[in-house]
């Protein structure tokens, strides 16, 4: 009776195990589209910044969705003064409790190549594309002047469903983030 116990114990501690497994866990509170609408400003020629901006609304967006067991996909087009963004698409792996994006392409300064994190707090989904916190940044080549990855975070409230799946897997940005993850795994030894 006591070993019938145990094995039953045994299995229903597995079937916990591998339902709250970490990456399909965080993948669950992740995906969605995060929106953020924000006013901005351009630079109005021959006069000093902040004295004569021209208004303008702007939407930060990042898009999370599963793609396996391991690996989302991971979309942010975010919107900065005067008309500069970072805009970066990819397939991130679950690497030591946080989602890792790793950018196929060299970087063209010589540098790493871009790594962007994904991870998420009690109230915020976060971006960085620091290595360290104090590291240097490394996706600035996906952002225009005044744009960066670094420490970027947007309110979990702002998460919504996806009602346009069918669009954005039929998309350029998720069909290239496709082929650049199997040329990695093609990539790996014994494959």
């Amino acid at each position: 009776m006591n070993l019938k116990l145990f094995l039953t114990l045994m299995l229903l501690t597995m079937g916990t195990a591998s339902a709250e497994a970490p990456p399909a866990k965080a993948m669950k509170e992740m995906a969605g589209v995060y929106k953020h609408r924000f006013m901005n400003g351009i630079i109005t020629p021959g006069k000093a910044p902040m004295e004569a901006d021209t208004p303008y609304e702007s939407e930060d967006i990042v898009e999370i969705v599963p793609y396996d067991d391991t690996h989302i996909y991971v979309r942010a087009e975010l919107q900065f003064y005067n008309g500069h963004r970072c805009s970066i698409s990819g397939m991130a792996g679950y690497e030591q409790g946080r989602f890792v994006f790793h950018d196929p392409e060299k970087a063209a300064d010589g540098g790493p190549p871009c790594t962007l994190a994904v991870t998420q707090t009690k109230d915020s989904l976060v971006l960085t594309d620091r290595l360290a916190p104090e590291g240097a940044a490394t996706c600035r080549q996906f952002c225009g002047m005044r744009g960066s990855l670094t420490d970027y975070s947007i309110a979990r409230d702002k998460r919504r469903p996806i009602r346009y799946g069918d669009r954005l897997v039929r998309s350029r940005e998720y069909q290239k983030a496709i082929a650049d993850l199997e040329q990695y795994r093609a990539s790996l030894p014994g494959r």
